[in-house]
């Protein structure tokens, strides 16, 4: 993948210095492995956690998205179904937030180290 943009790299979840590397081990639709990341990149050799906790950043992002499904499956649910009582929307939204957690997980990461982590593509690293 040389010469690649970093919009391709984000979404294949490639390294943000060589845009090769992948940043995760197992696909995330394997439930029981998707958080699991590589240290560092098989190409570059770039450590992907630069700093102790460096991750913790996603978080935000995470919430945000969270925050995003929530509001969009409410506006939904309150259009489609004329405003149900509230287990009407607590109960689909908590199913849909649960079910997009390895997504959300990930694309938090990815999204995180590719604008914050400082790293500056390299293409012959």
């Amino acid at each position: 993948m040389p010469n690649s943009s970093a919009l391709k790299a984000a979404i294949n979840a490639r390294c943000p210095q060589c845009r090769e590397g992948r940043l995760f081990k197992y696909k995330w639709w394997n439930l029981f492995n998707f958080a699991q990341m590589e240290e560092n990149c098989s190409a570059c050799n770039m450590r992907y956690e630069v700093e102790p906790g460096f991750f913790y950043g996603a978080m935000y992002i995470s919430y945000a998205f969270t925050v995003g499904i929530m509001l969009v499956g409410g506006l939904i649910i309150y259009n489609l179904f004329n405003d149900p009582d509230a287990m009407g929307y607590v109960i689909p939204i908590t199913l849909i937030s649960l079910a997009l957690v390895p997504a959300n997980f990930r694309i938090s990461r990815v999204i995180f180290i590719h604008l914050f982590s400082g790293v500056t593509y390299r293409p012959n690293k």
